[in-house]
């Protein structure tokens, strides 16, 4: 899979760009401030249809312009090529188009094209709040599970709305039978289950991989565990995980914006999905085991929900624990450990789209080269160089190898413009 044409038209600080990358490694270089990652973020939208730094889609906008277009063509090897394209419009709605007829919903690009973008924001996959862990595990299994976005949509505004009625129960109690929370509970209980199993199954195989990469890039000296902390203790057979897992007050970004998905759908027809743990027959079924639990505890809460006005129980405060050699690398490990750890679980998870799509996605590397020590540049290029196409962003060209500037792309970044060495 590779990006042969990409378009923007009004995006950031591009008012036009039509731009042809190499399909091996391209290295966008210059000065601070001019537009490099700028590029980088509209190949991740065509991926995930979200902003990696924008707090609302109106900011991609060019200032004194009306809408922003971001096209790509997009030459796969099991798919077929395709042209696919994002716009985004004032009022923060979005359009797609796939080889030119648009789509009713957001979510049909999703899959379309794969990529993994690994910059310094994906530090706080580590050492961040449970909020940017979950934001992680929401956009990455979003690429190869578009029905688990249609789930989160509905779980949230579900989740909002329970919410709400939580308040104004607790203002003006009423009898539960009364009170329709139980009306509540079963969709929370319908749309948050297949979350659950989604994330722990995409965990599940995403843990290995990481280890092994992990093994590598400290050269067999460390070894990482990456296990998922569900605020809902998982069925008997499954290892639970005690520790307290508290929501993060500050809103996250991508579930924010996940009620526009919902209120776009044009029916209740959900999304075509492979990607499901086994024995799952729909994102709405779920193992029964799980859904129980989750019905159990719920239950458990009730009283505690009703004094505090607020739901406590369910996928909104899961959280992800990421161990050292037995040792959790967000409390102890050193800044050079955590960036190891960050970056083992973006190639492992580059590793395990290839593995379920059956091609590599593309690479995007956002300004890596002066975060990482001789050892691990060393170790990131050649895991890229001659496997997939991928997009390095960097102030100079010192830090790479004369022979791979010699087969590389080389493009020049200025105000908005790209010039091919």
């Amino acid at each position: 899979m590779h990006i042969s044409q990409l378009k923007l038209q009004n995006f950031r600080n591009y008012s036009e760009l039509n731009f042809t990358p190499g399909a091996g490694v391209n290295i966008l270089y210059g000065e601070n401030a001019q537009g490099k990652t700028n590029v980088l973020e509209a190949l991740s939208m065509l991926a995930t249809t979200r902003s990696l730094r924008a707090g609302r889609e109106s900011e991609l906008i060019l200032q004194a312009t009306e809408m922003a277009n971001v096209t790509a063509e997009v030459c796969r090897e099991r798919e077929g090529d395709a042209e696919i394209q994002v716009s985004v419009f004032q009022t923060d709605k979005k359009a797609v188009r796939v080889n030119g007829m648009k789509r009713p919903r957001i979510l049909d690009v999703l899959g379309q094209f794969n990529a993994v973008f690994f910059g310094s924001i994906d530090l706080n996959i580590v050492t961040g709040e449970p909020a940017d862990r979950r934001r992680y595990l929401n956009v990455e299994i979003s690429q190869i599970s578009p029905r688990y976005v249609y789930d989160l949509a509905h779980y949230k505004r579900i989740l909002e709305q329970r919410n709400r009625l939580l308040k104004e129960l607790r203002e003006r109690p009423r009898a539960p039978k009364d009170s329709g929370i139980e009306a509540w509970n079963e969709q929370l209980v319908r749309f948050g289950t297949p979350i659950i199993e989604k994330r722990k199954f995409y965990l599940e195989r995403l843990a290995p991989l990481a280890d092994q990469v992990h093994r590598e890039l400290t050269d067999g000296k460390e070894g990482l565990q990456v296990r998922y902390l569900p605020n809902i203790p998982l069925p008997a057979n499954e290892i639970i995980h005690p520790e307290a897992v508290k929501e993060d007050p500050a809103e996250d970004k991508y579930s924010a914006s996940l009620d526009k998905v919902a209120s776009e759908e044009i029916d209740e027809q959900t999304p075509p999905d492979n990607f499901r743990p086994e024995g799952s027959q729909s994102s709405l079924s779920g193992s029964e085991s799980l859904l129980k639990a989750f019905e159990r505890h719920l239950s458990s809460v009730a009283a505690d929900e009703a004094r505090r006005g607020v739901t406590l129980i369910g996928p909104q405060r899961d959280d992800i624990q990421f161990l050292i050699d037995g040792v959790e690398a967000r409390v102890y490990g050193s800044q050079g450990q955590q960036r190891t750890v960050a970056l083992a679980i973006k190639l492992a998870e580059f590793q395990l789209i290839e593995d379920y799509i059956g091609e590599p996605p593309v690479m995007l590397l956002d300004d890596v080269m002066s975060d990482l020590d001789d050892s691990r540049r060393k170790h990131l290029l050649a895991w890229v160089r001659r496997r997939c196409q991928t997009f390095i962003t960097c102030t100079n060209l010192r830090a790479f190898p004369k022979d791979l500037l010699e087969e590389a792309s080389l493009f020049r970044v200025v105000r908005g413009t790209l010039v091919k060495d």
